[in-house]
């Protein structure tokens, strides 16, 4: 009988030390992560320079954190999704790709069905689309994908850019409003500081949409936070802050950065709430350097406490989302 089959890429990241080094050598071979017309022989020699120069310290942020939940959260979120998905059609089947460390493209495709109407739908778990992420993740998945089938009725639907559908945007906003009503408790004054995961400038100004989907994102959560306030008479005054990420190497990256942000706004009289908006899963982009380097320095910068808005992790309700989405894409 044919089935539904849907595939939700995902980063992936390392669950213990022995994966760290690999993990940053197959993220540094991603043409779509160092975007350069290197030959493969160069490309795999910078993968392995970088990668052995940078593990350990890597290592050590891994370390402090019991290492990257990342699997586990999207493993959850796909039986989630599964048995949801069911409840529309029970000839419906979830898969969990990840990019960067098993399950690989490849070896998930061997699992897959391949009768004739078979539905099958791609899945970013990245809300909004960025050539290093989504485009990546598609493009490895639909690569081993087409070695295995060759009938292009078969040939996966993309979903992505998801961020702006309605169901997301009230779940996020939810979110940030849950975290709000409850610092707001014990303290009127808040600077909500939406940080994502940044990119070369220049990959913006070629064209990739992330930081225009990113900002547009930030926006409708602030507007709605706003009338929100109004609406409720709340005496709560709020800074609202957008700022950018996990920036490596010396290229310019789109700022403003995060970590200057909290230095330039730091006020002993408020409190700070981080917001993880790019990311639905915790790993060592909240877990290390939002809730360890960028607290302490919020901290020593003068900030009278620090907060983060929760990554959706476990909850069920972001498959709920994803429910709706693959419908508006023709579930």
């Amino acid at each position: 009988m044919a089935q539904n089959q849907v595939i939700l890429c995902h980063f992936g990241g390392p669950t213990k030390k022995e994966q760290v080094r690999p993990f940053l050598k197959k993220l540094f071979l991603d043409p779509f992560i160092i975007r350069a017309s290197f030959p493969d022989f160069f490309r795999r020699f910078l993968a392995e320079r970088i990668s052995s120069k940078r593990w350990e310290h890597a290592n050590a942020q891994y370390e402090q954190i019991g290492y990257s939940p990342i699997n586990h959260y999207t493993d959850v979120q796909a039986n989630h999704l599964e048995a949801q998905l069911q409840k529309v059609d029970q000839n419906t089947k979830v898969f969990v790709v990840n990019r960067y460390t098993e399950p690989y493209a490849e070896e998930v495709v061997k699992d897959m069905s391949f009768e004739p109407g078979t539905r099958n739908f791609l899945v970013s778990l990245y809300p909004h689309f960025c050539h290093s992420t989504t485009a990546s993740s598609f493009r490895e998945f639909e690569l081993a994908f087409r070695q295995k089938c060759k009938n292009p009725g078969q040939f996966p639907r993309r979903v992505y850019s998801w961020w702006c559908h309605p169901s997301y945007l009230d779940y996020s906003y939810h979110l940030l409003q849950k975290k709000l009503s409850e610092v707001s408790q014990t303290n009127k004054k808040i600077t909500v500081l939406f940080s994502a995961h940044g990119l070369p400038k220049r990959y913006v100004m070629r064209g990739d949409p992330y930081y225009y989907e990113i900002t547009a994102h930030f926006q409708e959560l602030q507007n709605r936070a706003i009338q929100w306030l109004n609406s409720e008479n709340k005496n709560i005054d709020i800074r609202w802050e957008l700022g950018f990420q996990s920036r490596v190497g010396r290229v310019e990256w789109v700022g403003p950065y995060t970590e200057d942000v909290i230095e330039k706004t730091a006020d002993s009289e408020r409190t700070i709430v981080l917001v993880p908006i790019s990311f639905v899963s915790d790993h060592i982009e909240t877990l290390y350097e939002m809730d360890i380097e960028y607290k302490d320095l919020a901290l020593k910068s003068g900030y009278g406490g620090y907060n983060r808005v929760e990554a959706p992790n476990e909850d069920p309700k972001l498959a709920e989302c994803l429910v709706k989405i693959l419908q508006s894409n023709g579930f």
